[in-house]
């Protein structure tokens, strides 16, 4: 073999496309979670009130707090103060007191989801659905030009 290179570049392509690919499917399962609401939403910051525990055999889900308008006057300005269980609660890193991004129903704030999260600790940072279909689109075009990089 006398060209080492060609195969290191190659297969450092062939991962940045795996990565690639591994982000995208994420983005994908993140945009269907968002999905679950049914309308675009109306975005807002709260805060996890708390997390996900057990009781015997019953698993409770993490909650949320946020402030939205109350239900029965969607057009008053956003005073009352929610505490939900979002409806994609197991696609995001939720622990108490982490700041979080949600988007809820205009006509039923109680329905919310999470858009991310932003937790100091490393790894328990989740992105947005978009800020991940990019990297992920990132990723394969540079793994693809690599490649054919490679061979001109």
């Amino acid at each position: 073999m006398d060209q080492p290179w060609l195969t290191i570049v190659l297969m450092t392509a062939a991962g940045a496309v795996a990565l690639g690919v591994k982000v995208l499917r994420l983005a994908r399962r993140q945009r269907r979670a968002l999905g679950r609401l049914g309308v675009r939403g109306v975005r807002t910051r709260g805060e996890v009130a708390r997390g996900a525990r057990r009781e015997g055999a019953t698993i409770h889900p993490p909650q949320v707090r946020y402030k939205a308008p109350p239900v029965d006057r969607p057009d008053t300005p956003a005073t009352q103060t929610y505490r939900r269980a979002p409806l994609n609660h197991e696609s995001h890193p939720l622990h108490r007191g982490v700041p979080a991004v949600l988007r809820y129903d205009p006509r039923d704030p109680r329905r919310v989801v999470v858009v991310h999260t932003k937790d100091g600790r490393p790894g328990n940072v989740s992105y947005s659905a978009t800020a991940n279909t990019a990297w992920g689109i990132f990723f394969v075009i540079f793994g693809v030009a690599m490649g054919v990089g490679a061979f001109l």
